[in-house]
């Protein structure tokens, strides 16, 4: 079984977060948070588990998705190796070749810097971005690079399969890369002569890494700037009409990394400026994808680990033919973009999604504020929107009586129908029940659909909004709010709220030690502090327009 297949698994502990809706457990389950805690530490400093840990891991203890109902999810990835032989062989070269590669990879970096020290001795940042380099510092770029390209060797990339006819930059000022799934996708920057790339200006004070990246004159997004994203897309523009010899600008247009298995929408930047581009397919041809690096997923060290204990790894790079814009296509940079998704889509074997990088953000949001199945947040958002729940306010009058009724731990199809008051008949209820019903037992959580829906409405409110909406859910009156209530209650603030702070913040309220806070008294209070401000910013998401699901596009392709 190959690593690109997506297991839906949940351990217990999951299970149960989920199925409680908050996640908030009594004493014995802080115990079992703390031991999975102690595992994830063991492992990221041994890098060796057991066999059993090395198949369940993933996609168990790290899960953040529902694996009731089945679609493309491009955010999620699962490593599943269930040969015993390769299991032991991972064992065996953690010890015999993992050493000796790590050795490789720092010598080659470090003499990549020490070319890029010499290359820029002399020159400016502000001079990087003025003009491309020419002479003798043009061709310790490319050794640069070479040396850089003996890192991926020394790591276990040894072979790159090149197909089809790289274009010169008066050709195509602009390579459009796609899929973007890891940090092994720059082995295409290195694996030539050395072209541009768009970077966060904070990589270029990384030791080591930032004076090469430096040298490969990159267009740096200024994310302190509030005209960061104009600017960046004025220089991009400036560098592909330039009469100047400046490289090729490389663009992962995804913008965020995926599982490969549909391409997400394409961000517009690398398109407004209108030129012709040449579209760049990377491929991993192995028999374990252990770099595939997503928001659900293996981290950064264990991928690491697996990648450099084996054997070898391939890399295929196609360059497709140069996609030159139709006028209409000039005017309207999102066109262009769709079209030479399509265009990469179709050659790849592979749909599109009309998920995006804020999709990532949404989710992230969701884990941090502790709502259930973060990773399906969206695709319940976009069932909600499709049976009209959205601009519903079924879920508020759910809220306010809550409390009172029963067996809300599980609910069946038939009587979730009836609560939401949708045709039982309607394929979008059993969809969105699927993606709930997360342990297949026929029921789901009332409390978990209801923090859910309240998120996907008031997502971009602040939190404070979120809060006050949530309060029946765990208090029968907004004015007396028990001790146990508000810590629980407070769980979905975010991460800069813990159980200790939430406790400490309760006490700070109930000053006459009357067991219970007002709602007010708690907003009145925090909007004073200055360390409670965050409760009071809006988010800066992107609201989906109506009706515009993340649907999977399937690939057209010729007779």
């Amino acid at each position: 079984m190959t690593t690109s297949s997506i297991k839906r698994r949940r351990s217990p502990h999951d299970a149960r977060a989920s199925h409680d809706g908050d996640g908030l457990q009594e004493e014995n389950d802080n115990e079992t948070g703390n031991n999975i805690s102690n595992v994830l530490v063991t492992d990221a400093i041994n890098g060796i588990t057991n066999i059993n840990n090395l198949g369940k891991r993933d996609s168990e203890e790290d899960s953040w998705a529902s694996k009731g109902y089945s679609y493309i999810n491009p955010f999620v990835h699962r490593i599943q190796i269930d040969s015993h032989i390769d299991v032991a062989k991972i064992y065996v070269l953690s010890v015999l070749l993992l050493p000796i590669r790590v050795v490789g990879c720092v010598l080659s970096l470090l003499s990549a810097w020490m070319l890029a020290y010499i290359g820029l001795y002399g020159v400016s940042l502000e001079q990087l971005q003025a003009k491309p380099l020419t002479g003798w510092r043009r061709h310790f770029q490319y050794l640069t690079a070479r040396a850089m390209r003996m890192v991926y060797t020394a790591g276990s990339f040894h072979y790159i399969n090149f197909k089809g006819t790289p274009a010169t930059a008066k050709e195509a000022p602009i390579v459009v890369v796609a899929p973007h799934s890891s940090y092994v996708d720059s082995i295409f920057v290195v694996s030539g002569y050395p072209p541009s790339i768009v970077a966060k200006r904070e990589t270029a004070d990384i030791p080591l890494l930032g004076r090469i990246i430096n040298y490969a004159q990159p267009i740096y997004v200024q994310r302190e700037d509030p005209n960061s994203r104009q600017n960046t897309i004025r220089q991009i523009v400036d560098r592909a009409r330039s009469t100047d010899d400046w490289q090729q600008v490389v663009i992962f247009a995804e913008g965020t990394c995926t599982n490969r298995t549909a391409l997400i929408k394409f961000k517009p930047g690398a398109f407004y400026p209108g030129v012709p581009v040449q579209p760049v397919l990377l491929r991993y041809p192995n028999k374990y994808d252990t770099f595939t690096w997503t928001w659900d997923g293996p981290g950064v060290l264990r991928l690491l680990w697996l990648t450099m204990t084996q054997f070898y790894n391939r890399c295929e790079v196609e360059y497709l033919p140069v996609y030159t814009p139709s006028p209409a296509e000039v005017a309207d940079a999102n066109l262009y973009a769709s079209n030479v998704r399509q265009v990469m889509a179709k050659a790849l074997g592979v749909p599109t999604s009309d998920y995006s990088f804020e999709d990532v953000i949404v989710m992230s949001r969701a884990r941090e504020m502790k709502i259930p199945f973060p990773g399906d947040i969206v695709e319940i958002e976009h069932t909600l929107d499709s049976l009209g729940l959205l601009d519903s306010k079924r879920d508020m009058e759910l809220c306010d009586s809550f409390l009172s009724l029963s067996n809300t731990d599980t609910v069946d199809i038939l009587t979730f129908a009836e609560l939401l008051q949708v045709d039982l008949q309607n394929p979008e209820l059993h969809k969105l029940f699927a993606l709930l019903d997360h342990q297949r037992q026929g029921t789901v959580s009332l409390k978990s659909f209801l923090l859910c829906s309240l998120f996907c409405k008031l997502k971009n409110c602040d939190i404070i909004t979120f809060l006050r909406a949530l309060i029946k859910l765990y208090s029968p009156s907004s004015q007396q709010i028990e001790r146990k209530s508000f810590v629980r209650l407070l769980r979905h603030a975010g991460g800069k709220l813990n159980e200790q702070k939430a406790q400490t913040l309760f006490y700070a309220l109930d000053i006459q030690n009357l067991g219970h806070v007002s709602f007010d008294a708690f907003a009145k209070y925090t909007e004073s502090q200055k360390s409670y401000k965050f409760l009071y910013h809006k988010s800066e998401h992107i609201r989906r327009p109506k009706n515009s699901a993340a649907k999977t596009i399937p690939v057209t392709t010729s007779n």
